[in-house]
């Protein structure tokens, strides 16, 4: 498995594989494809010269930036007057708003929804929820910025553009629930080795979910899945994703845990983490300290107690109440405060060296209560009310960079004493364990800082939720070198300082969506910066904003994480080659004379944009590819050479680039979508063997090694497009076709799709 782990998905404009191909191989069969089906939500509009700043694959924008702010329509232009002080008025001028560059994103204006509007001294923002059938969409989000005038500043987000399958009907739902319950449950007890007696699983909710919206793949289609919290003893806080079938997909850790420092065993154990760790009158734990009364004579509480109130300090120096925000009221006439409760332990875990947020308060074992953990862990209650960014992936590695980011500016600003040049950007100062994470230079612990670095975590086996915690120290790189400078990959920056990084990291949190990656924190930072720079009060300028940018640069935001990328076979072995072509086709028109096909592989934008229903405009290099997509388990379509390549010389090669996404980290729950083979024939066609067994492959296909049984076949995901090679010599002086195969797994839940482009075979000579 690569970084980039993809979900079977559409291009833009993907409806449905009815095109009939001409010359059909007619072996192996292909099936009609069953239901379920794909449908077409909308198709990403294209322009926005001076507008849309980033785009994927598939042309759906990501991030709008104009050159010049968007005024208001003329329907709000009422609304846009009170903006500045109403959040209703201003939330129906960002409606409008959204509603007008929608087509950019591929969204149905109608599908979103506001969910809630910040106001600050510098504009609003307000977050708009995609949802389909009034089902929401896991990641499917927008966010509007607007100056307090109502015009946009810059949006940024992304959207499913197609859906595949349907949620059970209205008959059938309560014995659905109740089956994926149950798969929650053995998701959770399996890939975190736990006691599924022990665990109880609340449905969130139905959601539609696009693996594109929270990894890097392309195409995008939303599958219907019931979303679970799962908790249990000993702080498990877990969510798990079941499809609405009932088979289990996802399963990952929500705990957020840093393990720091040591604790005592003088505190009762808790079980859960969760209500049995409240701290309130008449709740697990009766309140040691409260405000506007007496210290206690518990260090810890003092302790925690005193970080609480410089947390909120730093937040309510960037126009954030801290307590309104994340406060929990227990109703035991304390009111809406923010709570936490020290000195736990846990069954076999006393001392308990950790501290978490568990979605309410904060929980801390002994000692662990440092300034920097503290804003730390409040830190993500902050990210779970605003951005929300899911803890999986790239957007967990964002997660985590921010509690870091803003647990040290806690830490750097509150005056403690250990503020020295030492353990300036260090993470873990004070604590028994030490440091254990170092934001000036990540290496030192094993953690990237930049996208191409080799520490990059591609994380194949969900170790850590997709690589949350090694992966964010490119944040944490960036950050350090957007206060302080330096010279770092190239670049030299001067710093813009604490208080000026600490309202562009805060404000940025504010635009930032659910599966935002590096390149949207980068696009997020830009349209951030951009928007303090006009503002006199934040004390930003276009000078700090282009040493801003020069971070971005030096960490690589913009660019594909290095771990993971496919592998590239080359053309020839020696430099200098002279290379002569049997056959060469990329793909730019069908038929060519060179390949036939089954029904079920098309040729990309060529047929895909008039009336063919399908448009695969995922490319290798602008000339198109041939695309083809399973529905079914078993069924299989073929693409072949089209005639017999005699192999007279040595040094004889076939080659191709290819991209493919048959099953992701669902693999951990046996779910693969499907598989690819080439075969060959030496006899016209008459009989086909299977290419896996020889020699001469680079990038060949392999055994995988979740089903050992089967042959050997591409599998997994690609992770963008790998060149693979195979060397033919061998079949001197008899005369070859090839077949490209695409056999179906479960793709009944996700369909299976693979690209193929510029196909040839070749000599290499002197």
């Amino acid at each position: 498995m690569k970084a980039r782990t993809w979900l079977a998905g559409l291009a833009a404009g993907a409806v449905a594989l009815t095109l009939a191909a001409p010359n059909a191989i007619g072996a192996p069969t292909a099936t009609p494809a069953p239901k379920p089906s794909v449908r077409q939500l909308d198709t990403p509009a294209g322009g926005g010269a001076g507008i849309v700043t980033k785009r994927d694959a598939i042309g759906r924008a990501h991030s709008l930036r104009p050159t010049t702010p968007l005024k208001a329509p003329k329907s709000v232009s009422a609304r846009a007057a009170k903006a500045a002080t109403s959040r209703p008025d201003s939330a129906a001028v960002a409606k409008a708003q959204v509603d007008a560059v929608a087509p950019y994103f591929g969204a149905r204006p109608a599908d979103l929804v506001a969910t809630g509007t910040s106001m600050s001294e510098y504009g609003s923002q307000t977050r708009f929820q995609q949802t389909i059938d009034g089902v929401q969409v896991y990641g499917g989000e927008i966010v509007t910025n607007l100056d307090k005038a109502g015009s946009l500043e810059s949006a940024n987000g992304e959207v499913a553009l197609a859906t595949y399958g349907t949620f059970p009907a209205a008959d059938k739902a309560d014995a659905a629930k109740a089956t994926a319950l149950q798969s929650a449950l053995a998701a959770v007890a399996k890939q975190g080795k736990l006691d599924a007696s022990k665990l109880k699983a609340e449905l969130t909710g139905p959601r539609w979910f696009d693996m594109g919206l929270v990894t890097r793949q392309p195409g995008s289609v939303a599958i219907p899945v019931y979303l679970y919290e799962v908790t249990g003893p000993n702080d498990v806080r877990w969510q798990a994703m079941v499809h609405a079938s009932g088979q289990a997909l996802l399963a990952w850790d929500l705990s957020e845990k840093i393990n720091r420092v040591v604790c005592d065993a003088n505190h009762a154990i808790i079980q859960t983490g969760g209500e049995d760790v409240r701290c309130g009158d008449g709740q697990a734990f009766a309140p040691s300290r409260v405000e506007g009364g007496p210290a206690s004579d518990v260090q810890d509480v003092n302790q925690v107690f005193d970080f609480f109130g410089d947390t909120s300090d730093t937040y309510k120096s960037l126009g954030t109440d801290l307590t309104s925000l994340i406060g929990v009221d227990y109703g035991d006439g304390k009111g809406k405060a923010i709570r936490g409760t020290v000195r736990i332990c846990v069954d076999g875990g006393c001392p308990y060296a950790n501290a978490f947020w568990n979605g309410e308060q904060m929980a801390f074992g002994e000692g662990v209560s440092t300034d920097d953990v503290t804003g730390h862990e409040l830190t993500h209650g902050v990210t779970q009310h605003t951005s929300g960014l899911a803890y999986l992936w790239e957007a967990g590695a964002i997660n985590e960079s921010l509690s870091d980011i803003m647990g040290e500016f806690v830490d750097l600003t509150n005056g403690s004493a250990d503020d020295t040049a030492e353990n300036r950007w260090q993470i873990g100062e004070g604590s028994s364990l030490g440091v254990i994470r170092s934001m000036s230079d990540p290496t030192k612990f094993g953690d990237p800082d930049k996208l191409s670095s080799p520490n990059w975590f591609d994380d194949a086996f969900f170790q850590d939720n997709g690589g949350v915690h090694f992966n964010s120290g490119v944040g944490n790189k960036t950050a350090y070198l957007i206060a302080d400078g330096g010279a770092f990959n190239g670049q030299k920056m001067l710093g813009i300082g604490l208080a000026r990084s600490e309202v562009l990291w805060h404000e940025t949190q504010k635009v930032l969506t659910t599966g935002a990656d590096y390149g949207d924190l980068a696009e997020g930072l830009r349209a951030t910066c951009d928007k303090l720079a006009k503002k006199k009060k934040s004390g930003m300028t276009k000078k700090d904003c282009a040493q801003v940018e020069l971070a971005i640069k030096a960490t690589e935001l913009d660019a594909e994480p290095a771990g993971g990328l496919p592998a590239q076979a080359p053309v020839c072995d020696t430099a200098g080659a002279k290379v002569k072509n049997l056959l060469k086709t990329s793909f730019t028109e069908y038929p060519d004379g060179k390949v036939v096909r089954d029904q079920g592989w098309v040729l990309g934008k060529a047929e895909g944009v008039d009336g063919s229903l399908v448009d695969t405009s995922y490319s290798k290099d602008g000339d198109d590819s041939m695309f083809g997509m399973v529905t079914a388990p078993d069924q299989a379509i073929g693409i072949q050479t089209a005639n017999g390549t005699k192999i007279k010389n040595q040094k004889t090669y076939l080659r191709f680039q290819h991209a493919y996404n048959f099953y992701n980290v669902f693999i951990i729950f046996g779910v693969r979508s499907g598989t690819g083979t080439l075969e060959y024939s030496d006899n016209g066609g008459a009989t086909w063997q299977d290419s896996s067994t020889l020699t001469g492959w680079t990038n060949g296909p392999t055994v995988d090694p979740n089903f050992e049984d089967e042959p050997g076949a591409w599998h997994g995901n690609s992770g963008g497009w790998e060149t693979s090679r195979l060397d033919v010599t061998s079949f001197q002086g008899k005369q070859l076709k090839f077949r490209w195969t695409l056999h179906g797994k479960d793709a009944d839940l996700v369909p299976a799709n693979w690209w193929l482009d510029n196909a040839s075979i070749y000599t290499c000579s002197k």
